[in-house]
């Protein structure tokens, strides 16, 4: 378990290293595209109740690495997003009016 648990804690790193490196600039529909990628009311749920178990210290080990694997996803997506806000803007849109327009 110990090395599928250390490749685990690299894959963000590695996803983030491919989208900070793009070798395009992102179009505007695309960067709509990802913008529109969120987290559904389901999932914001479980992180909201996994957050109030480890507040209250009372998370399992598999609880964890699952606030684990939120974790890591929601700061990619904020990479994501941040770049496809970039780019619309670089392109002439106004980036907070197209995302709220998904």
């Amino acid at each position: 378990m110990g090395a599928h648990q250390a490749s685990a804690n690299f894959e963000p790193v590695i996803w983030a290293r491919l989208i900070q490196t793009p070798k395009e600039p992102i179009s505007p529909d695309a960067a709509r595209y990802l913008l529109s990628i969120d987290f559904g009311q389901a999932d914001r749920a479980r992180m909201q109740e996994l957050m109030d178990k480890s507040n209250e210290g009372q998370l399992t080990s598999d609880e964890e690495a699952e606030l684990d694997g939120y974790v890591n996803i929601a700061n990619l997506l904020s990479v994501m997003h941040s770049r496809a806000r970039v780019a619309l803007r670089s392109a002439g849109f106004d980036s907070s009016r197209d995302a709220r327009n998904l």
